[in-house]
């Protein structure tokens, strides 16, 4: 999708960060002129973002999913919420799985409503290529097929499935 006002994410082929309003159950993209006319700066956005972010995550209970041998292999967060990609912007989601999934993970967002997280080690990430393009594909909501990292609290891409 195109939207007037985004930044984008170093590294990413196609991802983009939009700045937008929540109201009435509905994401709304903030409009080029809507930013100019009340003067925000990108500054003020994130301001208000990553306490947003960091309440979105607070909702979200990752669930654990583990090998044969119990091991985790990778967590999904998700839920009904749109706002649900956006917990990845929050600065306490890397220290979340921090304890499980080691301190540099790998993250998946198919679409608005689940994030997959992944041990940077693990291969998990390329055994789920398949499922993560396939709701990206039949989302419609999708948000991205690349997969992130985060680098001093900055999403960072890495490369993309398929």
């Amino acid at each position: 999708m195109r939207y007037e006002a985004a930044w984008p994410i170093e590294g990413s082929e196609r991802t983009v960060l939009v700045p937008a309003k929540y109201v009435n159950g509905e994401i709304l993209p903030l409009k080029r002129e809507e930013a100019a006319s009340s003067g925000v700066s990108r500054k003020e956005i994130l301001a208000q973002a990553l306490p947003a972010a960091e309440a979105v995550l607070a909702t979200l209970k990752p669930e654990y999913i583990r090998d044969a041998n119990k091991v985790i292999e990778y967590a999904v967060l998700q839920s009904d919420s749109p706002l649900t990609a956006s917990a990845v912007l929050a600065p306490g989601f890397a220290k979340l799985f921090e304890q499980t999934l080691g301190p540099d993970v790998l993250i998946a967002i198919p679409n608005r409503t689940r994030i997959f997280v992944f041990p940077r080690l693990s291969s998990a990430y390329e055994r789920l290529s398949d499922l993560v393009v396939v709701e990206y594909g039949s989302s419609s909501e999708p948000v991205s097929r690349e997969i992130f990292t985060i680098n001093n609290g900055t999403l960072t891409a890495l490369g993309r499935y398929q």
